[in-house]
């Protein structure tokens, strides 16, 4: 086939406008730091990239999640520390009051710190987290003591998921706390008894039992949110990883490798030179010097 003078123009200039558009292909994915601007460019990268995303939003919610859960868990171990140390207080008061050294008015002055105390365990049932309560379970705007007097609470622990169908459950609430039943007592209900029995001048000696009961489960409820928070500690640095290798895959994806782009560039601009070098030369030729 016969090459003539026009063809190569017109190859040198299809060259050149490939070599462009390159160029320019590579310049918008520097300056945007994205590989490509329509998901036309790249359909199965598009539609991987959007997988990673929905992903990585899934992963972000369920670390939110977690680290409610903590708080929460750190929340609680605070307060059940706080109703521990007063039952110890209780108990010191009751073994006091319970010697033959004490008189009744002594007792009676006894009952006086230790109502003062369940006014303080009040406190604590009552104590505020986020927009509700610490102790209500889901029922968040309900106190759980009010007018000396247990309320019934939902008894569903706060629950967070963590993962595809995997979930933690607070488990402990007012009803699990407070609510325990020791002789068909609450522990609202067994400090009012050493109350009464105090202000009688009674030797309160009896109910050691039940109060030291009521500072097991205390134990056990502490017991139970440590293992919770364990657990939302070990999920949160699973997430934590699961967090980072999605984005770095993600970015793999659509994200621009800057350096090689700026090769790329390069090496693009040199040929382009070398071309337009080249083709000057060509273009110049005269069909005298096509026919030698």
């Amino acid at each position: 086939m016969r090459i003539t003078h026009q063809m190569a123009a017109q190859q040198f200039m299809q060259n050149i406008q490939r070599n462009n558009t390159a160029m320019e292909k590579l310049q918008g994915q520097i300056s945007s730091g994205k590989k490509f601007e329509k998901i036309s460019d790249q359909p199965s990268a598009t539609l991987q990239g959007l997988t990673y995303r929905s992903t990585l939003s899934q992963v972000e919610q369920y670390k939110k999640n977690a680290q409610d859960g903590i708080d929460w868990s750190t929340a609680m171990d605070g307060a059940l520390g706080n109703v521990t140390d007063v039952l110890h207080r209780v108990r010191e008061l009751t073994v006091e009051a319970s010697s033959d050294t004490l008189n009744e008015n002594d007792r009676k002055n006894v009952a006086v710190e230790i109502r003062s105390l369940m006014q303080q365990v009040g406190n604590i049932a009552n104590t505020a987290y986020g927009s509700g309560y610490l102790f209500s379970g889901t029922d968040l705007n309900t106190p759980p003591y009010q007018n000396g007097v247990l309320q019934q609470t939902n008894q569903m622990g706060k629950e967070w998921t963590i993962g595809q169908g995997i979930s933690v459950n607070g488990k402990v609430h007012a009803s699990s706390v407070f609510g325990f039943s020791v002789e068909g007592k609450n522990l609202f209900e067994t400090l009012e008894g050493l109350a009464e029995t105090l202000e009688n001048g009674e030797n309160p000696g009896s109910l050691l039992n039940s109060i030291d009961s009521q500072t097991d489960n205390l134990i056990t409820q502490r017991t139970i949110v440590g293992t919770n928070q364990n657990l939302l500690e070990l999920a949160a640095n699973k997430l934590d990883q699961s967090q980072f290798l999605t984005k770095k895959m993600l970015s793999d994806t659509q994200d621009t490798n800057v350096a090689e782009a700026f090769t790329e560039l390069t090496l693009q601009e040199t040929a382009l030179k070398a071309a337009l070098n080249a083709g000057g030369k060509t273009m110049q030729l005269s069909l005298a010097d096509f026919l030698r």
